[in-house]
Order: structure tokens, then C-alpha cells, then sequence
């Protein structure tokens, strides 16, 4: 995990409200729209954590060490989005699932502008892969879900809230939970869609020494040029490779 000093940040922040009313109900009896509503939240959020939880997988250096990421697939292709500083020493990394399987995974892109990789991998047998796909940006207030392997525990998801960005690192931020080892988890929406890799935790200094800020999120945004650029290299791999 990256350790960012975040030095005059500038929150940006967004209230919205949705009020619905029925000048005809009774008290105490049940709101159809409210029941929609409900329903379709439920029916979200299950997208979200299920394509989070179920794409989640460790990398783990040759040589130690560990990172997140997540299990994707990629013009027809299985590939794991990750953060680049976990796999920047080396080109080959384990990647590991929670059912036991073990496999091999190339790096085969990593971002110059960006803290973004990917590696090829073999298709796994218990993770779903999720599409890489165009999508905006994420809004001040959103709410987002990200699944890792922070520390020595095993799959820890974690909500968080978009909260403003970082100009600076042409990063945004995320009020949740985040600690060493989630670096490379993806990022979700309430629509279950891919939409950035976490990358570092907030450090400030406090009395004279640096103390890390958990709550305070850094990720990157995959972004439509992010996706071309991954498939240009993919393919250039491949075409090395004789695939």
C-alpha cells in the first residue's frame, strides 16, 4: 500500500435528497413506491457485493508480499486489474483465490500516468470474472464497495463513500476503510460495474510524526483510454506469445 501525504486537500462535497409522498395513504399502510424502492436498493447493492466479492483475489510476490485485485476478463481474455506498485518489482506474481487455486499471472500493462496494472492469467475455476467496461466518472457522494486482503485477513469488503478528489495525483478520494494489502482491490458501484483500483491510504503529520489516515481512500479511476491502452498491450502480449 502506498503511503500519500496529502497536503491542502480540497473537499468537494454533494447533498441530495429524494422525498416521496402519497396525500392518499393512511397511516401505517404500506408505501408501494417505498417498496420499489426497497427492492430495487436490495437488488443493487447484491450486484455490487457479489461481483465484488466473487472477483477478488490475492497477488502475492515471489519473493513475499502481498496486494489485491481483481479478476476480469478482457477482449475474450482472463486478466487480474491491480495496483501497479504491487506488481512493479517483478513480472511474474502468484494469484491466489480463496477456494485454494494458485496460478501464474504475467504482467502485461502498467500505466505510466496512473498506479493501474494488469497481468494475463488462466481462467479460474471458483471467480466470476467481471467486465472492464466504459463508464463516467464517479460523483462526490456516491457510495462504492471494494473487497481485499488488507493485513494478514482473508476478504475484508469495505463500503465507502466518494468524497472529493486530489487534483495533485489526479486521484479521488474515498471515505472508508483501507489499510496495507488492499492495495489493487477494485472498486464497484451500486450497479455492480467496475469503476477503479484502490491505491494508497492518507498520511498526516501529527506531532512531528506521520500518521496514516484509514478512513481516507486514494483510488485511481479506469478511464476509456486506461481500457484502450490495456488492450493494445494485451494484444501485443499475446501476439509475442504466439496466442
Amino acid at each position: 500500500m502506498n503511503i500519500i501525504r496529502k497536503l491542502n486537500t480540497v473537499f468537494l462535497f454533494s447533498l441530495i435528497a429524494i422525498f416521496v409522498s402519497s396525500s392518499n395513504e393512511a397511516i401505517g399502510s404500506e408505501n408501494p413506491v417505498a417498496e420499489i424502492v426497497k427492492n430495487t436498493t436490495e437488488v443493487l447493492f447484491d450486484a455490487q457485493q457479489k461481483n465484488s466479492r466473487n472477483s477478488a483475489v490475492k497477488i502475492k510476490g515471489l519473493l513475499g508480499g502481498h496486494g489485491s485485485g481483481t479478476y476480469a476478463e478482457l477482449n475474450g481474455h482472463k486478466v487480474v486489474v491491480t495496483a501497479k506498485h504491487v506488481v512493479d518489482d517483478i513480472e511474474i506474481h502468484y494469484v491466489v483465490t480463496p477456494g485454494g487455486e494458485k496460478v501464474l499471472g504475467q504482467v502485461v500493462w502498467k500505466s505510466k500516468t496512473k498506479d493501474v496494472a494488469i497481468l494475463k492469467i488462466p481462467q479460474l475455476m471458483t471467480r466470476t470474472p467481471v467486465q472492464i467496461q466504459k463508464t463516467d466518472y464517479l460523483n462526490v457522494g456516491q457510495g462504492v464497495l471494494y473487497t481485499g486482503y488488507p493485513a494478514s485477513y482473508e476478504m475484508l469488503t469495505s463500503r465507502a463513500t466518494v468524497s472529493g478528489f486530489a487534483d495533485e495525483y489526479n486521484a479521488t478520494l474515498l471515505q472508508g476503510f483501507v489499510w496495507f494489502g488492499y492495495s489493487g482491490s477494485g472498486v464497484f458501484d451500486s450497479s455492480g460495474k467496475l469503476r477503479a483500483v484502490v491505491v494508497a491510504i492518507g498520511v498526516e503529520s501529527f506531532h512531528g510524526k506521520p500518521q496514516p489516515l484509514e478512513s481516507i481512500v486514494y483510488v485511481f479511476e479506469i478511464t476509456k483510454d486506461d481500457i484502450l491502452e490495456m488492450k493494445k498491450s494485451l494484444e501485443v502480449s499475446l501476439r509475442n506469445n504466439g496466442k
